[in-house]
């Protein structure tokens, strides 16, 4: 036999011996293997331990007291099933099934870690601080846990029951606050205004139109008078201000007021079972502003309390027996609103080629008419839109005035703007008194009284107050009367 196949032969054998011995060695115990064992056991114990041995159907009721609140869950049969709810709020409208879920969270704790016990409790938010459940079934026997702070070294929280510390994951941060933490802080959402349209072929589309408002009245503290807005025909904008005053809205304010109208949330519930003793405790007794308005035919009323230091208001709303707390960022484009922010800034405004006649007197007896003729504009009119121009302009006297003398004057006219809406007395004959007649029918009127002993007037649109404008400007706009 060669020398090479001689080696070969050789290493082949010690190679099966080592493999037998190893193998041996794997099958005969050693003197550690026991407690490795049974530690190894113990923990897969611990991870897997069930705090609780009792079904949903056990339980007669449960009760949280926390540093929030304190307060009692119970049973509730739903559609054939087992809900609960909180004791004495049956009738609130709030999230049961998430009561119901966390109550069930509570029956199926397993503890990640046991601690065993700990004499100094507070270490772990298990003391006078923790909050604590009380779980009573039907048969009269109870459980008591205390909750206490997270855990930093793994995630879960601290739990102590019958003397024994646990960490225990997935614990309901709903247990450590108020019961108003189930309740819902969307108050309200007005849907969008649709329009239906039919084409040529009889197909109906739907599509979003913008919103409509039928009546807005905001009173309060805040407002000094009570201030409506109702849609009127006879504004470029489509709405006016009612009261206090009469005056063109919808401007940028205006229109950003509409659009926060459209929802509005909480940023928590503090109380329900709403009572004079509570109204008066939220501040609410006599709100600081509340709104009531229609939206695309959907109603609402709200009111707010002043503002506390951290800018937050308490809040009612709709008659749904809840007091709220609100970012007043939520309800600043009408609780903080003013009478000034919601008008336009001009007395009225009518458009040049709608007026047919316009008759202008001033201190009661000069009289001046100038009765206009237009025409069609062929080129610029479409289906959808006639545009005209002014042919001519006669004076009382019968004489033409010039379109490029007219015009400056119109402008100016109506460019008279409002400052402030403060009350003015005022007496007498108007300074000035304006009328407008239009091709399509209809008038309106604007005056202006001196207010004695200053450099202004007070203007009046169709026989009620408007504002107070400047002498100045009025004093420009009568120069340029032609």
């Amino acid at each position: 036999m060669k020398r090479t196949a001689r080696n070969i032969i050789i290493l082949l054998v010690v190679l099966i011996v080592l493999g037998g011995a190893v193998l041996l060695l794997m099958k005969l115990p050693t003197e550690d293997s026991g407690d490795e064992s049974s530690g190894s056991s113990s923990s897969e114990a611990v991870e897997r331990a069930a705090l609780f041995d009792r079904e949903d159907t056990d339980v007669e009721s449960v009760e949280i007291k926390n540093s929030e609140d304190e307060y009692t869950i119970i049973p509730k049969t739903e559609d054939s099933s087992l809900g609960f709810t909180l004791q004495g709020y049956e009738d609130f409208d709030f999230n049961t099934s998430q009561v119901a879920a966390n109550v069930r969270t509570v029956l199926g704790f397993e503890a990640s870690k046991e601690l065993g016990s700990q004499e100094n409790l507070d270490a772990f938010g298990l003391g006078s601080g923790g909050a604590k459940l009380t779980m009573n079934y039907k048969d009269g026997s109870s459980d008591q846990l205390v909750l206490g702070d997270l855990s930093p070294e793994t995630n879960g929280r601290y739990v102590l029951k019958d003397g024994q510390v646990y960490i225990v994951a997935g614990v309901p941060g709903s247990f450590l606050e108020s019961k108003f933490s189930y309740f819902y802080t969307a108050v309200y959402t007005v849907p969008d205004m649709t329009e239906v349209t039919v084409d040529d072929e009889g197909e109906s589309t739907e599509s979003v139109v913008e919103d409509r408002l039928d009546y807005m009245t905001l009173s309060g503290g805040h407002f000094p008078e009570q201030i409506s807005v109702k849609p009127s025909s006879k504004y470029l904008s489509g709405y006016g201000i009612t009261e206090p005053i009469t005056a063109e809205t919808g401007n940028t304010k205006f229109t950003e007021l509409m659009t926060s109208l459209k929802s509005l949330s909480a940023s928590s519930v503090v109380d329900a079972g709403v009572t004079d003793e509570k109204l008066e405790q939220y501040g609410l007794s006599e709100p600081d502003a509340s709104i009531s308005f229609s939206l695309n035919g959907v109603e609402h009323e709200v009111s707010v309390s002043a503002k506390d230091s951290d800018g937050m208001r308490y809040m009612i709303a709709d008659g749904n027996n809840i007091v709220y707390q609100v970012e007043n960022s939520a309800v600043t484009n009408w609780a903080d609103a003013g009478l000034m922010d919601l008008r336009m800034s001009y007395v009225w405004i009518a458009n040049i080629k709608d007026v047919k006649k316009l008759t202008v007197i001033l201190d009661g007896d000069q009289v001046k008419t100038y009765e206009i003729t237009r025409e069609k504009n062929e080129e610029k009119s479409t289906d959808t839109s006639t545009e005209y121009d002014i042919t001519k302009i006669i004076d009382a006297g019968g004489s033409s005035i010039d379109y490029e003398v007219y015009q400056p004057f119109y402008q100016k006219m109506i460019g008279v703007a409002v400052f402030t809406v403060e009350a003015a007395e005022y007496s007498g004959e108007p300074a000035v008194k304006i009328e407008y007649e239009y091709f399509n029918g209809g008038t309106n009127t604007v005056e202006y009284y001196e207010i004695p002993g200053m450099s202004r007037y007070a203007a009046v649109l169709d026989g009620k107050y408007n504002g107070q404008v400047r002498g100045t400007d009025l004093d420009a706009m009568i120069e340029m009367v032609p």
